[in-house]
C-alpha cells in the first residue's frame, strides 16, 4: 500500500508558488526548421536564462546537444549559415547481387545520415561523451518494432543524435543496443515530459509544427512531401506543449521543412518568438 492510498492528494494552492529552481529546456523537431532553435537560444543565453536539463526530439536534438556540449548559439548561428544537406547526408543507392541481377536489395531510407556524425563531431572537436557534457541531455528516438519511445543519455552523442534525427521514409534507420530507431518525433517530437523527468520544475519548450496564423508552404519535392506528410500526422495527433509552462512557437510555417537555405530567417523568427514570450518567462522565473 502506498502513502497516497491512505493520504489523497490534494490540490495544492499556493499564495505565492515557489520560484523554480531548475528549469528544463525540450527542444522539438521540425528537420530544416530547427535552426530556429538557434535564435530561440540567443534570446536565452542574452536574458541569462541557462536551461540545467535539455532534451530534443530530431533537428531539436541537434541544437540541444550541441548547446550542451558547450557550442554557443552565437557559434551555432555561423555554422548554419552555409549548412547543406550534403554536409550531412548522402543517397543510399539500392545494392545488386551481381550474381542474381533480379536480387535488389533496396534501403530503409531515401537518405543515409552517416555525415552527420562526422559533421557534429568536427563541429565539437572530436567525440563527445553524455557523462562530459556541460548541461544534462537526452535525445529521444522511436523504436519502429515496439512504438517504445527511446531516451538515449550514455555514450557518445552523436550517433545518439544521428538516431533521433532518422525520419522515417527519408533517413536509414539506426541500429542501437538491437533496437531499430527512427526519428524521435514519430512518437514524442516535443519531449516535455523527458526533461520534467530528468529534473526540471520549469520547462520551456520550443515548438516548431505549430501554425500561428500563417499560410503553410505548399510542398515542392518528394523529400518536402514525405517531411510534410510525416509532420502533418505529428501535429495532428500528439504534442507536449501543454504539459510545458511556457511554449515558444516560432512563425515558420511558411518556410520549407526542406530548406537550409532560409537560415536567417529561421533564426530571426525564432528570436521574435522567444523575445514575445520573454516578459512572461522572466515573470515567471522572478527575474524582473
Amino acid at each position: 500500500m502506498n502513502d497516497s492510498d491512505i493520504y489523497p492528494l490534494r490540490e495544492i494552492v499556493w499564495e505565492k508558488r515557489p520560484r523554480p529552481q531548475r528549469i528544463g529546456l525540450a527542444l522539438g523537431g521540425g528537420a530544416a526548421r530547427g535552426i530556429a532553435h538557434v535564435g530561440v537560444l540567443e534570446v536565452l543565453d542574452e536574458h541569462g536564462i541557462r536551461p540545467n536539463y535539455i532534451a530534443g526530439a530530431s533537428a531539436g536534438a541537434v541544437a540541444g546537444g550541441l548547446y550542451a556540449a558547450g557550442v554557443s548559439a552565437t557559434r551555432m548561428h555561423e555554422l548554419v549559415r552555409t549548412l547543406k544537406w550534403r554536409n550531412v547526408s548522402r543517397i543510399r543507392l539500392p545494392s545488386f547481387n551481381l550474381t542474381k541481377l533480379s536480387a535488389v536489395t533496396l534501403p530503409l531510407g531515401l537518405l543515409a545520415l552517416d555525415r552527420l556524425i562526422d559533421w557534429l563531431e568536427h563541429v565539437l572537436g572530436g567525440a563527445v561523451e553524455f557523462e562530459e557534457l556541460n548541461i544534462p541531455f537526452a535525445a529521444v528516438a522511436t523504436d519502429i518494432v515496439t512504438a517504445e519511445m527511446i531516451v538515449m543519455n550514455q555514450g557518445p552523442i552523436a550517433p545518439a543524435i544521428r538516431a533521433s534525427c532518422s525520419v522515417p521514409g527519408v533517413f536509414i534507420p539506426v541500429r542501437r543496443n538491437n533496437r531499430l530507431l527512427v526519428d524521435g518525433g514519430a512518437i514524442n517530437n516535443l519531449p516535455v515530459s523527458v526533461v520534467r523527468q530528468m529534473g526540471a520544475d520549469y520547462v520551456i519548450a520550443v515548438d516548431l509544427l505549430a501554425i500561428t496564423g500563417e499560410t503553410p508552404v505548399e510542398p515542392k519535392s518528394l523529400l518536402e512531401v514525405t517531411l510534410t506528410s510525416l509532420y502533418l500526422l505529428i501535429r495532428a495527433t500528439q504534442s507536449e506543449g501543454a504539459l510545458a509552462d511556457r511554449t515558444i512557437m516560432p512563425a515558420i510555417a511558411h518556410i520549407s521543412l526542406a530548406d537550409l537555405g532560409k537560415a536567417e530567417a529561421l533564426i530571426e523568427a525564432g528570436r521574435a518568438a522567444a523575445e514575445a514570450m520573454m516578459p512572461l518567462i522572466k515573470q515567471d522565473l522572478e527575474m524582473e
